[in-house]
């Protein structure tokens, strides 16, 4: 590819990253439960998802690249088409009302609508029959069973420690209690970030990674680096600089608009979104962690018996079902637009 024309792709990818870290909420719990302060989630969460990205985001890029079209290698309008369509989609979601969409959805939504209209708009050897379905079928099992796995996992964190908790007496006793699991949250905020960026960064950088040029090894001084670290440091970034500048407003959210949190609470959901996003990160497997996060919460209040804000919560599983066609439609248009500038 052209050297300025890869380099604009890279831009593209930055802006896109900086859309997905400006929905990212993976530290909401600990906002929630006013153990770190929204400048000190921000901060950190984004440290963490550059470190995230760099060192556990290759395999999932690939299941959403190369992997969900036959191995196929897009042009560079089809990945213009895809990053613009998610970018668009996610700051409508994140600056009209601040709900946590899937990032994931988005990639694999744009990815499906510009692959099936490709032929359509002079690119022979695309079209239906190049989307690998049973790769799709696995992405989309894997976002029905992530979410039951958080919402169970949380619940049954969260109804062996109230089980804890009633056996201890005193006011004193329940501070230390909450003290104790306020250090836990911590730890496996630090898990969750960085597992969420290594996720994340797939659905910004998915399509540069199924590029010829980053699939050779690149050499930096002495030493010899896959390719594949570029778009993923990029990627990293864009997550970073997004969640510090604009991912304030869906941190605050689900950290104050589901369910009321407290220590504890907070760290059973936080367990169960860990576990759950670490192994499917491990495993290469797109997963959702919004979706985990958000059946973990309600899990959290349901267990707890606090009032879950059922308006909110509707409005973010509404926001869900929409976000696939919704992205596929964007991806389209845009695709039909710009490909008469390539």
């Amino acid at each position: 590819m052209d050297p300025l024309l890869l380099l604009a792709v890279l831009v593209l990818g930055f802006v896109v990253a900086f859309a997905i870290g400006g929905n990212d909420e993976a530290m909401s719990p600990a906002v929630g439960a006013r153990i770190f302060s929204l400048n000190v989630a921000v901060l950190l969460g984004g440290l963490l998802s550059v470190i995230g990205a760099m060192t556990l985001g290759g395999g999932v890029s690939e299941k959403v690249g190369s992997d969900l079209v036959s191995q196929q290698s897009m042009t560079p309008a089809m990945v213009f088409a895809v990053l613009v369509a998610m970018t668009i989609w996610l700051l409508i979601a994140s600056i009209s009302k601040g709900l946590p969409i899937s990032t994931t959805q988005c990639i694999v939504g744009s990815v499906i609508g510009v692959a099936i209209s490709a032929p359509f708009l002079g690119e022979p050897g695309w079209g239906v029959e190049v989307v690998s379905w049973p790769v799709v079928i696995e992405i989309f099992v894997g976002w029905i069973v992530s979410p039951l796995l958080g919402f169970l996992i949380a619940g049954g964190v969260f109804w062996v420690v109230r089980k804890f908790q009633a056996r201890v007496t005193g006011l004193a006793g329940r501070e230390r209690q909450e003290q104790i699991a306020s250090y836990g949250l911590a730890l496996f905020l630090i898990i969750t970030s960085l597992s969420r960026g290594g996720n994340d960064v797939a659905n910004a950088v998915a399509p540069l990674v199924s590029l010829p040029d980053f699939e050779t090894a690149i050499s930096f001084g002495p030493f010899l680096l896959p390719g594949i670290l570029i778009p993923l440091f990029v990627g990293g970034l864009g997550m970073a600089v997004g969640l510090i500048v604009v991912g304030r407003r869906v941190i605050k959210v689900l950290a104050t608009e589901v369910v009321t949190l407290t220590p504890t609470s907070a760290l059973a959901a936080s367990v169960s979104v860990a576990l759950v996003m670490l192994v499917g990160t491990y495993m290469g497997f797109p997963l959702s962690g919004t979706h985990v996060l958000v059946a973990a919460l309600i899990a959290v209040g349901w267990v707890a018996q606090t009032p879950v804000q059922t308006n909110q919560v509707k409005e973010i599983l509404i926001s869900w079902v929409i976000t696939v066609p919704i992205s596929a439609i964007f991806g389209v248009i845009i695709f039909a637009v710009i490909t008469p500038f390539f």
